[in-house]
């Protein structure tokens, strides 16, 4: 038995949908939860949302990375740490994780109110999907994402796109199966 192929949202849909959640939650912050691969335009996404919303702020998933915790996929204290507070309405802060250097760096904070738009690989993964008012999976071809990811990051770094990120993002994929179960699907291949 063959999936139905879904159709792409337009960005005007994602913004109404958001939107109306915020309509529905006066007062309390609306979560927004961005995924696809790397490289996909998931952080161009919610630029573009941020923009088009009042009172939003971007939390991208790689400032809570951490290469310490073998279970670094799935960033298991995430919700503990910033979703649970945002719900409750508390400022959380949090040390940015620094790719260039492996190490912890700045100190950033996330406001409790409008909407907060979190983006990255594993924002749709199981153990999240209770949390997004609106959720929204970004696609794009697997050599386009490995492309712009070595553009981004240098030739260097092709060998741990093509050898480490890809491989894990498609055991992610297969696992928590989170395109199938995105409210919305956009083309970020444009």
């Amino acid at each position: 038995m063959s999936e139905t192929p879904r159709q792409y949202s337009s960005l005007t849909e994602i913004l109404d949908a958001v939107r109306a959640a915020v309509n529905k939650r006066p007062g309390s912050t609306v979560l927004v939860g961005i995924d696809g691969g790397g490289g996909s335009g998931k952080s161009t996404l919610a630029k573009y949302l941020a923009e088009a919303l009042d009172n939003s702020t971007v939390v991208h998933l790689d400032d809570f990375a951490d290469w310490n915790d073998d279970s670094n996929w799935q960033l298991s204290t995430f919700a503990e740490r910033a979703l649970k507070p945002l719900i409750a309405g508390i400022t959380s802060k949090h040390q940015r994780y620094d790719w260039s250097t492996d190490t912890r760096g700045e100190w950033f904070e996330i406001p409790p109110a409008g909407v907060a738009i979190i983006e990255g690989v594993t924002a749709l993964r199981l153990d999240l999907r209770e949390y997004w008012q609106v959720s929204v999976w970004v696609d794009c071809p697997r050599e386009l994402r490995l492309e712009r990811g070595v553009t981004r990051d240098g030739e260097h770094m092709r060998s741990k796109w093509a050898d480490v990120w890809l491989p894990g993002e498609d055991a992610y994929f297969e696992h928590d199966r989170p395109r199938e179960n995105a409210q919305y699907l956009i083309d970020g291949s444009g």
